[in-house]
């Protein structure tokens, strides 16, 4: 009942019902329960009309602390995802909440219910009714970071609520909730973090230069507005206490200063993106506060051709609240891309860009780039912690739960199977893992992880299946021509039940880590009612194509979905 179309309303009758099926309702008044309930849109001509409502009703949620609706949905949180919630906000016309102080207020929220069914908050946000419309909802979302395996919620049942906080008198009106499950990726950025180039720790502690990065620097002589420097120690007043690594950048406030990057990836269609930069200000030379305030800008772009470079969009930053010697994080994200849009298939460009006066310095460190897909399909024992491997035993079992093992070894198969990560302090420890145990996968050809999921290929989405690979500290694959490869694949049966390959990715283990593992992904493009494989059931699989003697590292295997492009549905659907 996401938009409280139940129960339905008697056009004839009183117009409002005190009841919202498939809803906790939390409600103050316990005789009348006057507080919660659902209620028929008026006429189109009416002044209290709601231009954007999904659907005939909406709901009500009486203004005081106390006042809810609560959901607890047949689905968990899972290790790697993140979580959005949305809600479409407006305030009564006849009983608006208050917004003079102190101004009421709703929280979105979502929690978890722990071992003794009791509710815990994850995370809230706040809505204040100043500036709410009583024709037009608003959409404000709450956003939770991606879940971690040892988390108390991983796996957990997953409830939503939005809850009244403020006083006695008033209405708000809510609709379309919408809650979004994304699996992300991170993108390389190369020199995210300014470590390059080395500053001589005997030298001036800066350079005018950012290994990896197109500098736009308005000073075309010394290149005085862009490059890198060295933090300061602990102890110094203006050491930044949570940079990522030992160098940080600054950037010179006037327009026209910028970092940009073009990244080795391109916008996919049904994928959204999010960068994200920390964010600060010099200690000796801030940005400018009063007006015009000096602003930093976000932005994602591409190259319609060679030398037309057009923003998607952007995102603008005051110095106002940020605080010397504190990063802080912000973000800028381009919505679910359509193969439609003019950047798909592009090259990702990001850039961060001065807009303002000369005479501030704006400090950026931790730029990262995630691509998202907003559903997860759970893959059996992804994360390969089944069977439980006995620490004080060998190590290692030749088994993988839930996968078919295609091991060129009939005997021992010894080429296919999970083993428990090494101690922290091990030479061979994987730093990443997901979980204590991994699976290895002999380098020979033949060789191979498949497993056929409890889902099929929709028609509209389109896929992308990721795969966290290393290589064995003892005995990695060969690195010299030819060089050893790993392959991704996604696959169906046909009706002959042979498997037929969609797409496949080639990973070399030239540069690969022993103590840190790299995720890699293969994609489906958005799928078509004619092709073969629509409504097919989903095949994964992790095949090895080198030589023997050497062993692969994998883990925390992730398959996303995008949500259906809308013409391809609808085709379908016709």
């Amino acid at each position: 009942n996401a938009s409280f179309e139940l129960p339905v309303v008697d056009p004839n009758g009183f117009g409002a019902v005190p009841l919202a099926e498939g809803w906790t309702e939390i409600d103050l008044d316990t005789l009348g329960s006057t507080n919660t309930g659902v209620f028929a849109n008026t006429a189109v001509g009416s002044p209290d009309h709601v231009a954007n409502a999904d659907g005939d009703q909406l709901a009500f949620l009486g203004s005081q602390r106390g006042n809810g609706f609560q959901q607890e949905l047949p689905a968990t949180y899972k290790a790697g995802c993140e979580y959005r919630l949305t809600a479409a906000v407006g305030v009564s016309m006849r009983y608006p909440p208050s917004a003079a102080e102190p101004v009421d207020t709703i929280e979105l929220v979502l929690y978890y219910l722990d071992e003794n069914e009791s509710a815990v908050d994850l995370a809230r946000k706040t809505v204040e009714a100043t500036g709410q419309s009583t024709t037009e909802l608003q959409d404000f979302s709450l956003y939770l970071p991606a879940v971690n395996t040892g988390e108390p919620w991983a796996n957990k049942t997953i409830g939503i609520g939005i809850r009244a906080t403020g006083m006695a008198g008033g209405f708000w009106t809510l609709d379309h909730i919408r809650l979004t499950e994304s699996l992300p990726v991170s993108i390389p950025i190369e020199n995210a973090s300014f470590e390059l180039p080395v500053i001589d720790p005997n030298a001036f502690q800066a350079l005018p230069l950012a290994d990896g990065w197109i500098e736009l620097d308005v000073d075309t002589l010394s290149s005085s507005n862009t490059g890198v420097f060295t933090n300061t120690s602990v102890d110094s007043w203006d050491h930044v206490v949570n940079a990522d690594g030992l160098q940080i950048a600054f950037l010179g406030s006037e327009q026209g200063n910028a970092f940009e990057q073009e990244v080795a990836a391109a916008y996919l269609a049904g994928c959204d993106y999010e960068l994200t930069v920390a964010v600060g200000v010099s200690s000796r030379y801030p940005p400018s506060t009063e007006e015009p305030l000096d602003m930093l800008e976000l932005a994602f772009y591409y190259y319609a051709n060679e030398t037309e470079k057009i923003d998607i969009t952007s995102q603008m930053i005051d110095a106002t609240h940020l605080s010397l010697g504190q990063l802080q994080d912000f973000s800028v994200s381009v919505p679910s891309v359509h193969p439609d849009d003019f950047w798909a298939g592009k090259d990702i460009g990001i850039a961060i860009r001065s807009v303002g006066m000369p005479g501030g310095f704006w400090i950026l460190d931790n730029v990262r780039l995630t691509e998202l897909m907003p559903t997860s399909i759970p893959i059996e024992n992804a994360s390969f912690e089944a069977p439980v491997v006995d620490p004080d035993g060998f190590g290692a079992v030749p088994l993988v739960e839930g996968w078919t093992e295609m091991d060129i070894d009939t005997v021992g198969s010894t080429n296919t199977g999970v083993f428990a990560n090494t101690a922290v302090d091990s030479p061979d420890h994987v730093a990443n893992a997901d979980g204590s145990q991994l699976a290895f996968l002999g380098s020979q050809h033949g060789n191979a992880l498949q497993q056929e999921l409890a889902a099929t290929y929709q028609v509209g989405c389109n896929y992308r299946l990721t795969v966290g690979t290393g290589v064995s500290m003892r005995f990695p694959p060969s690195v010299a021509e030819p060089v050893d490869t790993v392959e991704l694949a996604l696959y169906y049966q046909d009706e002959t039940e042979s498997l037929v390959d969609i797409t496949s990715a080639t990973i070399e283990a030239t540069g690969l880590s022993t103590t840190q593992l790299q995720d890699f992904s293969v994609y489906l493009p958005t799928i078509r009612p004619n092709e073969a494989w629509a409504g097919k059931t989903i095949g994964v699989a992790i095949r090895a194509t080198g030589m023997a003697g050497g062993f692969w590292t994998l883990e925390h295997v992730r398959l996303a979905e995008s949500l259906p492009a809308l013409d391809f549905a609808e085709t379908n659907k016709e």
